[in-house]
């Protein structure tokens, strides 16, 4: 059960238990320290004193009785002696359950007849309960020799506090204890929360805003190691990323030297090898740089139309091979992120689908607070084992590495750290072509939702 629960569900389940639990020997130590008889009389006094009052007047002499009832009577329990059985006035009800339980204390003076009565009312159950302990309760029980005993109660039947059961006091305070506790647990709770939903988003490619330090000295600690661990991680994925842009502008300076003396080559075919070597070695340094900044986006943001974007983009290829399905005309699809490499996300697909297939089809759509670009082409597929592997860096499904059958197998790890970087995703299915499904999904502009809202 606990395994369901979050770190707040179970500190408050931890004190609803202890609550439970120590309620539970308070009274196992009652019952154990008290016999049921002392409990009841402590807690109702008044059958214990009826039972009394009738048989010191079953033993008094009837000349001598009025003094009894004299002695008896309080402003409390008013008591009063009646040779006739009393009738039930109207107004009045019995109460056959409070019969039975007064005549338990008067079994040791033989059967006795009882009777009690109180004011009816058209209150519900609940209701009676509480004019119960308010009204005042007519009781009458029988005498050996004739005639009845009166008492009218006119305090409170029970021990109360504050007008109520002391049962009932105690667990008011005990829930509101319990809601105490829950809050408090609740608040020191929730800089975890936060701490968690701050890590979730966190991408490595900016520095995110430092999480305040907040709640108990060992959760600031956290909290003040993480921000720490994220500027360093930041520091990181920008080092290697400067790393990385310095050696590729090294090496296409050496390539670029390379190729002048290729030119100088006596052999015009084995010159045209040498070029196209030169050139897949700069396209491979150039996927790599973009592998490494995937994940370092540039941090500024701007609105970038989908819809707008693909449509640029399929201008650049053969009407034949590839088809836009917009899902309406002036259907704006608006993301916020960097125009740039949202373009080389789609391009890359779009280039990977066609790489490999005839025909392509691109749908993009709104689903609720998204933006959905599904890309479906007749190629050959991804198998179903390789789809999440072929998203990872230089991993291809051609066995090769000849750039002609299969590219450098960076293509779609980019689309997958673009996507990312932009709080999106790409899942990859079989399409009803028969060939590849890439379904990418951008969570909508704020602004755009707030339209919509």
């Amino acid at each position: 059960m606990l395994r369901r629960l979050g770190f707040t569900g179970r500190l408050m389940a931890i004190v609803l238990f202890a609550l439970l639990a120590l309620w539970a020997i308070g009274v196992g130590l009652v019952f154990v320290s008290e016999s049921r008889q002392e409990i009841r009389n402590r807690l109702y006094p008044l059958p214990e004193q009826a039972a009394a009052i009738v048989e010191l007047i079953d033993a008094t002499e009837p000349g001598r009785r009025p003094s009894v009832l004299k002695a008896v009577s309080s402003e409390a329990l008013h008591v009063t002696i009646v040779p006739e059985r009393p009738t039930i006035q109207s107004g009045f009800e019995r109460l056959p359950l409070v019969e039975q339980f007064l005549s338990r204390y008067l079994h040791a003076l033989q059967p006795r007849e009882v009777i009690v009565t109180i004011a009816s009312s058209a209150l519900p159950r609940f209701g009676r309960h509480w004019l119960y302990a308010r009204e005042p309760l007519h009781l009458a029980v029988s005498l050996r020799d004739g005639g009845y005993v009166l008492f009218e109660a006119r305090g409170q039947l029970g021990r109360r506090l504050f007008g109520l059961p002391p049962g009932f006091v105690v667990g008011a305070l005990g829930a509101l204890v319990a809601m105490a506790a829950i809050l408090a647990i609740a608040r020191e709770a929730r800089p975890l929360k936060m701490l968690a939903d701050r890590v979730a988003k966190f991408t490595g490619d900016t520095l995110p805003e430092p999480i305040p330090a907040a709640g108990a000295p060992e959760i600031r600690k956290l909290i003040d190691a993480i921000n720490a661990m994220q500027a360093r991680i930041v520091d990181l994925v920008k080092g290697r990323t400067l790393l990385l842009g310095a050696i590729s502008h090294d090496l296409k300076t050496y390539i670029t030297r390379l190729r002048l003396r290729v030119e100088e080559l006596p052999g015009e075919d084995q010159r045209a090898k040498a070029v196209r070597e030169l050139d897949d070695m700069t396209a491979l340094l150039g996927d790599a740089l973009a592998t490494a900044r995937g994940t370092f986006v540039s941090a500024r943001r701007e609105s970038v139309d989908i819809g707008e974007t693909l449509a640029e983009l399929a201008g650049n290829y053969p009407v034949a091979r590839i088809r836009l399905c917009r899902a309406g005309d002036g259907v704006a699809l608006p993301v916020e992120g960097d125009p740039v490499a949202l373009r080389r996300l789609f391009a890359n697909l779009i280039d990977n689908a066609l790489r490999f297939a005839a025909t392509c089809e691109v749908r993009p759509a709104r689903v609720a607070e998204h933006v959905v670009v599904t890309i479906d082409d007749d190629g050959p597929g991804i198998p179903e084992a390789e789809r999440q592997a072929v998203l990872e860096p230089f991993y291809r499904l051609e066995a090769s590495r000849s750039r002609s059958t299969g590219g450098s197998g960076l293509g779609l790890a980019i689309v997958r750290q673009i996507a990312e970087a932009h709080r999106g995703s790409i899942v990859l299915d079989r399409s009803p072509c028969g060939g590849a499904r890439a379904v990418v999904t951008l969570p909508l502009a704020p602004l755009s939702i707030r339209a919509l809202e």
